[in-house]
This record gives C-alpha cells, structure tokens and sequence, in this order.
C-alpha cells in the first residue's frame, strides 16, 4: 500500500517570499489564483482567463510586483492592448498602484505606429499617408451594381490580415478555417481583397494592419 502522496502547496505558499512593503500592498485583495498570476517567475507566461475573471487587474498587478522586486526596469517596460479605452485604464491603474517610474502602456497600433514615424523620420523617409477609413475607400472601389457590401470586404480584409493571409491565399484560407465568404462568393472577395491591396499601394495609403506587419519586418530585419 503506497503512502498518500504530500498535499500540494497552495499558491499563496509556494510565493513565499520576503517583500517590501509596496510589493506586498501590491498583492493586497488577489484570490489565490490572482497571487499566482502576479507573483509566477517563468517568462513568457500566458494568463487564460474567462471575461469578469480579473485579466486587466492581474496584469497590472503583475507589472507593479515584479517592479517592485527588481524582476523588470519599469522605464524598459511596455503593456499592450487592443483599444484605446483598454489602454487609458492600463496607465491609470499603474499610475494608481504608486509605481516611481510611470511605465509606457499603449495599443499594438498606436505604439508600432509611433515606432514607425521615429524610423521614418530617423532614416529621412516620407511617411505613407494612414488609411483609416477602410469601408469609404473600398466602396469607391467596388461600384454600384455588386451585391456584396463594402462592409463585407472590409471585415474579410481585416480577419485575413490578422492571420496574415494575402489575397492569393483567401480561398484556400476559408476551407482550412470553415468560414463562409459573405453573399457565398470567396473568388469575388478574393478579387476584391487584392485590388484593395493594390490601389492602396498606388495611393502610397498604409491601414492599421499594415503597421502592425511593416513595424514586425523592420524589428525583425533591422539590428537598430
């Protein structure tokens, strides 16, 4: 009969360590699923977690503790998220948690947007104009007599660029994915999707996507 295994040791204890004051303030009011969140070393860490469950509150916890214990330098440090509002409350509930040293908190957007406009200004390029008003510029694309709505092609142009799908690839895209092309006309959106792509270059216009992927090229290829 083998012996009953040590019960594990709970979050709470398995993070015991000796912390600043700051650092346990930092900590104040987390479940025990929280502590674990905040106070886990391993990098890169994914948090999954349903809505309501805390996620925004976790990671700026996150970012403060590990400030506090020397983990990260708060000046080499940037939060990202997907909206503006997301992004405002990022900064104010780090400005809230007493950080010395404010931390750079943003849009995936807006700060590969800005990374970009320092290059460009850095190297004495002229910046491409931003396109962002998608749904205008498609719909003067497209005609009168189509049955598929600006709408439509711009949320296909959206879904493809955020699985860097190009236009050549669209249709294959749908079967491997089992999405459905809107009015069932894929080789229509395809068509559309590049003449998109195409005039937007001739107008030297970028979109939103396309800052994210020219902000990647540069990092990735670019020692500087």
């Amino acid at each position: 009969m083998s012996a009953k295994p040590p019960e594990a040791p709970s979050a709470l204890a398995r993070t015991a360590v000796t912390l600043s004051p700051e650092a346990e303030l930092t900590l104040g009011g987390l479940n025990e699923e929280q502590h674990l969140a905040v106070t886990d070393p391993h990098t890169p860490l994914a948090i999954i977690a349903s809505a309501g469950a805390g996620k925004t509150r976790v990671l700026t916890r996150r970012v403060a503790y590990q400030a506090e214990i020397g983990a990260i330098e708060p000046d080499h440090t940037l939060v990202l998220t997907f909206t503006r509002k997301a992004a405002g409350e990022l900064r104010g509930r780090l400005r809230d948690l007493g950080l010395r040293t404010p931390i750079a908190a943003g849009t995936f957007h807006a700060v590969a947007y800005a990374q970009l406009r320092r290059r460009w200004e850095d190297h004495d390029v002229k910046p491409p104009d931003l396109l962002d008003r998608k749904v205008g510029f498609v719909a003067r694309l497209l005609g009168r007599n189509e049955s598929i709505t600006p709408l439509d092609i711009v949320t296909e142009i959206e879904w493809s660029k955020a699985r860097m799908i190009h236009p050549d690839a669209y249709i294959e895209a749908l079967e491997t994915h089992r999405r459905r092309a809107p009015g069932g006309n894929p080789e229509r959106i395809a068509e559309f999707y590049d003449t998109y792509e195409r005039s937007k270059r001739k107008a030297k216009l970028v979109d939103f996507d396309d800052l994210l992927a020219i902000c990647r090229r540069h990092m990735l290829d670019d020692a500087e």
